[in-house]
């Protein structure tokens, strides 16, 4: 099925928006369905209708419609309905009853004012995003209602003060969990403010505001701009003008085209233009809608599901797409360009022998004797093209292939014996295995093996410093010329991105540590969560100097559980241990002695200066001078986050942020 291009239009540019909000999060929705007559004659049209959570909602700028409450009495079937926006709203709203029938019952939300401050992170229930809003919204003649998501599955809905626990997926049993600020809701905020609209179209002056989007559902804009908003079908046609008995039955597919315009109606209502013949309408059926900036987003990952079927590379497969779709970078695509390669993408995942050669797959395996006039640049021009392939064929991350060619070689004989066997597609041998699934798997595991169960991963990406500069973790200097890079970080965990690392930090602070590694794993691992994991040589750098540390003065938690450190320590060195957990009250009695022996006896500057900083913060989260409650934040991590952002003494950890995945 095709993507395309559809337009929308909007009787304002607040709706526009909200219309962005919902797309964002993959909601759908329907502008203005229907008009619901009043007993005086009177309509009310309401904006959105969400089919899959049977909300109405409506966005205004300033005043509420005059009809909102009679039509949310009608909605929700209550008799005793308010207007809380009014200063008068003790007083029961009265005015012509409104007919709602039951297919559209569900819950009325009300929104005064423009977009909800998606920058504004939610500090406690009167700030976040709806600070600007009378700390939300309007529903059911209640407030205040906030948009909130399930932080487990993932439900869209409104609750009051945007409980999640009080969403229909029951996933969240006991307690009070305010997820209106989540990192989905407030990107999707930040995108409905940010969007831009055509020039307001004077040929529609009921709706002026127009936004283009794409649909999964091909022919949905011709059937647009076909449709003379008369729609019945040439079955309704037969059925009114012809006698009873004229036909035995109405012909095959005569309920499916439209008698109005050369297209063809909605199956379920009969009343809407549908796509094709046998579809339901937007209305009846709203299509998922993207974005310009979800849709790019879709393209690469489908363009990484059409590498994996076809065994190539996804850069591969996106520079094939923007081959076939002639746009010559991505960020110069439009949406007709991006709905072309999201269509041919998916042609190529069902039928990978669709993918055509190009690029590096068209390039011919060389001789040995092709290779050996090869010398230089020229040969790493040549392994890079075979990267890709080999990246793809073995499921592999590209870079962490890269990096094995560039660390695991045995000099410049080892280096260009692989460099060739690699662009021949021979296997190697012991070094990286030829681009098939099978041997290039067993060196994966191999070198795998070779990482201590609690050390270091491959960095990311490593090169040479341009200029002066410092580790971003434990800030050694770093001349220019020197080695740097960067690890990887798993995603969606809360942590922040580490920068530029020197070559202490990239492969030896796990398995050669110094003090300074200690103190900042310590400090990072407890920002993050209850306890530390240490491997043996960071349990022996921690048990020599903790018994050189005289005694102190701990609180009792830490004074109880201080022995035991000394215990699981000494059990660690002696075992070898890859991985020792240490509690938190134990990781809290550590740098409380270790502070007291360095009051006591002096030590390293770096190391004092870092200690000084792990005791404050350590102190500040237990006793929050800033006053910031815990459970309007979406964890420990980010309760923490804010009140180191907010120290009133900053020290070189609050000004390097965290917590970092160490």
């Amino acid at each position: 099925m095709a993507y395309e291009v559809v337009t929308a239009r909007f009787r304002t540019e607040l709706h526009a928006r909200w219309s962005v909000f919902f797309d964002v999060l993959d909601v759908p929705w329907v502008y203005e369905p229907r008009s619901f007559p009043a007993a005086d004659g009177s309509v009310c049209t309401p904006a959105f209708w969400l089919p899959s959570e049977r909300i109405w909602f409506a966005a205004e700028e300033e005043n509420a419609p005059s009809w909102w409450s009679r039509f949310t009495a009608a909605v929700i079937g209550s008799d005793d309905l308010w207007e809380p926006w009014n200063d008068d709203g003790d007083d029961p709203v009265e005015g012509p009853q409104i007919e709602v029938g039951g297919e559209w019952h569900g819950e009325v939300v009300l929104c005064l004012g423009g977009i909800p401050d998606g920058y504004t992170p939610c500090r406690d229930l009167t700030g976040g995003p709806w600070h600007r809003h009378d700390l939300g919204m309007y529903a059911n003649g209640d407030t205040p209602y906030r948009w909130t998501v399930c932080p487990w599955c993932g439900l869209f809905g409104v609750t009051f003060w945007g409980y999640a626990e009080r969403l229909p997926c029951l996933c969240l049993d006991d307690g009070k969990v305010d997820n209106s600020a989540d990192e989905r809701l407030m990107d999707a905020y930040q995108a409905a403010a940010e969007e831009r609209f055509a020039p307001e179209d004077d040929s529609r002056p009921d709706y002026p505001v127009a936004r283009r989007f794409l649909v999964r559902q091909e022919g949905t804009e011709l059937a647009e701009e076909r449709c003379t908003r008369r729609c019945r079908s040439v079955g309704d046609q037969m059925r009114a003008e012809l006698p009873p008995g004229a036909y035995p039955e109405v012909p095959d597919g005569a309920d499916t085209l439209c008698g109005e315009c050369p297209g063809f109606v909605c199956t379920e209502c009969g009343q809407q233009p549908a796509a094709r013949a046998g579809a339901e309408c937007g209305s009846c059926e709203p299509p998922v809608r993207l974005t310009y900036w979800r849709a790019r987003q879709i393209l690469n990952e489908r363009a990484a599901e059409a590498g994996h079927a076809s065994r190539r590379s996804a850069r591969e497969i996106n520079t094939l797409i923007n081959r076939e779709t002639g746009v010559r970078s991505r960020n110069r695509a439009t949406l007709a360009d991006l709905a072309a390669g999201l269509t041919l993408v998916e042609r190529w995942i069902a039928d990978p022998s669709l993918v055509p050669l190009g690029g590096r797959a068209r390039r011919p395996r060389l001789s040995d004797e092709e290779l050996d006039r090869m010398h230089g640049a020229e040969l790493r021009r040549e392994l890079s093209g075979w990267v890709g392939p080999v990246a793809a064929a073995g499921g592999e991350p590209f870079a962490l292939v890269q990096v094995r060619l560039n660390l695991r070689d045995g000099g410049r004989h080892a280096r260009r014996r692989r460099r060739r066997a690699v662009a021949r597609g021979d296997p190697p041998g012991p070094g990286l295995g030829p681009p098939s699934r099978g041997p290039y798997q067993e060196h994966v595991r191999g070198a795998e093996a070779e990482v201590e169960p609690d050390g270091l991963p491959e960095p990311m990406r490593t090169r040479t410093a341009p200029a002066d500069s410092s580790c971003h973790l434990c800030t050694t200097p770093v001349a220019a010329g020197e080695l740097v890079g960067r690890i990887h970080q798993p995603r969606g965990r809360g942590f922040a991105t580490l920068g530029w690392l020197c070559a202490h930090c990239l492969y030896d602070r796990r398995s050669k540590p110094r003090r300074l590694d200690l103190l900042l794993r310590l400090f990072h691992q407890l920002f993050a969560g209850g306890g530390v994991r240490v491997n043996a040589a960071e349990a022996e750098v921690l048990l020599t100097w903790l018994l050189a540390a005289p005694a102190a003065e701990l609180p009792q938690a830490e004074l109880e559980a201080l022995p035991e450190v000394f215990v699981v320590l000494q059990r660690a060195v002696e075992a070898r241990e890859p991985v020792t957990p240490l509690s938190y009250y134990g990781a809290r009695a550590a740098i409380g002695t270790l502070h007291h022996a360095k009051v006591a006896a002096g030590g390293a500057e770096r190391e004092a200066v870092v200690l000084d900083a792990v005791v404050q913060h350590l102190a500040e989260w237990q006793a929050n001078p800033q006053g910031l409650e815990p459970e309007y934040y979406r964890g420990r991590r980010a309760w923490r986050s804010a009140i180191l952002e907010e120290t009133e003494q900053p020290t070189v950890l609050s000004q390097r942020g965290g917590p970092f995945f160490v």
